[in-house]
């Protein structure tokens, strides 16, 4: 038996999921992380504390706004979370396939519902082909798509990791002016890079 319960880091969990992933309340999210926390994402970079996170997540999140985030399955073992999630964006092309990649998370557990680490690994190749095929598909029939911020099917999720039937995505980015939006690694300010690429 760890220090934490399954039960609570459970409850911990989905209030982690919901917030974030979900929701898009990224400030919220980001304030689930404990001040000291490492956050590693394997591209993008290593930050610490919640003023770095949320200035990556929010920065990332903001470029893609058709992006939507289905939960797979996730673990509870030994104070962390380990989870898999599809990245997703609905088809310009009416009646089209979605387009999907695949990541794996990590978080640790700190008590109190916060959390003290987290590490994503997802594929770049897959990633720019996902990329790729989105944009050809939006140049081709709506090349305002990704603003419409649509998320028709969250059929492959978890039941409980989906929004409330009937809402609308206002992710916590939107409409501010203070957030920076990355689409590189040359416009990411927060953190730092653990290698050259």
């Amino acid at each position: 038996m760890g220090q934490f319960s399954r039960d609570e880091i459970d409850e911990a969990f989905r209030h982690y999921y919901l917030t974030g992933p979900v929701n898009e309340q990224w400030v919220d999210w980001a304030n689930l992380f404990t001040d000291d926390a490492l956050y590693h994402d394997h591209f993008w970079g290593i930050f610490r504390g919640p003023e770095e996170i949320v200035q990556f997540i929010e920065g990332t999140m903001a470029s893609a706004p058709q992006v939507y985030t289905l939960l797979m399955w996730y673990a509870i073992d030994d104070g962390k979370a380990i989870y898999k999630v599809i990245n997703r964006c609905d088809n310009p092309e009416p009646g089209g396939r979605p387009f999907d990649f695949e990541s794996l998370q990590v978080v640790t557990y700190a008590g109190n519902g916060r959390w003290s680490a987290e590490e994503d690994w997802w594929i770049m190749a897959e990633s720019k082909a996902w990329g790729k095929a989105y944009a050809d598909a939006a140049a081709a029939h709506d090349p305002n798509h990704a603003s419409k911020m649509t998320r028709l099917d969250w059929s492959e999720s978890l039941e409980w990791a989906r929004p409330a039937p009937g809402s609308h995505p206002k992710p916590s980015w939107l409409g501010r002016a203070d957030v920076k939006v990355v689409r590189s690694l040359r416009d990411m300010t927060a953190g730092v890079r653990t290698s050259a690429r």
